[in-house]
């Protein structure tokens, strides 16, 4: 599976843009149950996309600020689930606009689209986007479909310093779901796809601004290494590492490299749809190859908290199962008198990851979407030859806020 985003996913966080809404009511509808006139009810409060900050807690990593600087496609449904069900908003396309105020997303006139209003009387309300807004992303009550011939879900690679592709050009879209909901005297909003309440604040408000947190649908992938001091006692003592290669193969021997197609149930969930019209690598497929990291000297490098990064922006990949990991590395140690080399050892590392360190047959991991994995690579010991998994962190994948939209990056 993968996830998209148009924004800049270069930073370490859960992609998550908060767009608010504000609604009035609509009635006027045809025999499909779509409204198709610009009906005002409710004192005329149209439904505005506008601000937003994020109430998430902080994670104990750092987060960065950025802005959605993209438009989405958005359906909107009143009575949603209810046999009077009317869909409110036929995927509009809600434009951005950085110099605009009070809002900076805007649809009114856009392809000939007019203002939307709340219906009082007509809740619950269902809003389900696309970000960016592009011609083959269809949102219906059931489920989506996006269809990404021309700009599909790619797995990232970085090799010898390069990444095959940038964090946008691997995620063409994000997509968020949240509902509205009428409990008692307030009204209560939820992330569907993480299913919690959010925007909790002026509940009594059932126009109040609506937030729609973007979540990706794909994954990140990190690797980290530290070593145990072989010479505590000895300052004259360096750890080079001179070549890293990390390769993947999953139980089916068709690792996703490529998808072009995407769609999701509300059974399954919007963000744990199913990728099709795929190109799978066939055999191992490299995602991280390095030659000597030049001046590192890995006795800096002896625990998680220290552990050399050795690729600091992640790698971005469509959500799999039954993943395994090959880690190869090669280390050298010198020892110096007077700042010159007087002796020299190189060692050789071969192993498929397990956190069981006795397994030879390595473990079978799984990559969920809008997650972080990150792989802290330990060797205890460099005479014996064995690098070990000493843990798997799984977070979520960090998030970017303003004042305007909340992007989890």
């Amino acid at each position: 599976m993968a996830a998209i985003s148009n924004h800049r996913i270069n930073k370490t966080l859960s992609w998550w843009t908060g767009a608010l809404l504000l609604c009035a009511s609509l009635t006027a509808c045809t025999s499909d149950s779509t409204i198709q006139e610009e009906d005002v009810y409710d004192n005329l409060t149209p439904m505005t996309f506008g601000s937003s900050i994020s109430q998430v807690a902080k994670a104990r990593y750092t987060r960065s600020v950025s802005m959605l600087e993209a438009g989405f496609k958005v359906g909107t449904w009143k009575n949603f689930g209810n046999n009077s069900q009317q869909q409110v908003m036929n995927g509009y396309q809600v434009d951005f606009d950085a110099t605009a105020t009070p809002y900076r997303w805007n649809y009114d006139g856009v392809n000939g689209q007019v203002l939307r209003y709340w219906d009082l009387s007509a809740f619950p309300y269902e809003f389900r986007a696309v970000s960016p807004y592009f011609q083959g992303a269809s949102i219906f009550s059931t489920g989506i479909s996006l269809n990404l011939s021309d700009r599909p879900f790619l797995s990232q690679t970085y090799l010898n310093e390069v990444y095959n592709v940038t964090n946008q050009q691997g995620e063409p879209c994000v997509v968020a779901q949240v509902s509205r909901q009428k409990n008692g005297a307030v009204f209560e909003d939820r992330d569907e796809l993480k299913n919690i309440e959010i925007n909790t604040n002026e509940k009594a408000n059932a126009v109040r601004e609506v937030h729609m947190p973007f979540h990706h649908l794909i994954t990140k992938v990190g690797f980290r290494i530290f070593i145990d001091d072989p010479q505590p006692s000895s300052p004259d003592y360096r750890v080079a590492l001179k070549s890293v290669k990390i390769s993947v193969v999953n139980a089916d021997n068709n690792f996703v490299i490529s998808s072009k197609s995407y769609t999701a149930t509300n059974q399954q969930g919007l963000d744990h749809g199913t990728f099709s019209d795929n190109t799978t690598a066939t055999g191992e497929y490299t995602l991280l190859q390095h030659g000597e990291y030049v001046g590192k000297n890995l006795r800096e490098n002896l625990n998680r908290e220290t552990a050399l990064d050795l690729c600091p922006l992640y790698l971005q990949q469509i959500p799999q199962k039954d993943v395994q990991i090959h880690v190869e590395v090669e280390m050298q140690t010198d020892h110096l008198t007077n700042g010159v080399v007087d002796a020299s050892n190189a060692f050789t590392y071969d192993s498929v990851l397990s956190l069981d360190k006795i397994s030879t047959t390595g473990d079978r991991f799984t990559w969920e979407p809008d997650t972080r994995y990150v792989y802290f690579l330990h060797i205890p010991n460099l005479h014996k030859h064995t690098i070990f998994l000493d843990t798997c962190e799984i977070l979520p994948w960090d998030e970017v806020q303003t004042s305007d939209i909340i992007i989890e990056l």
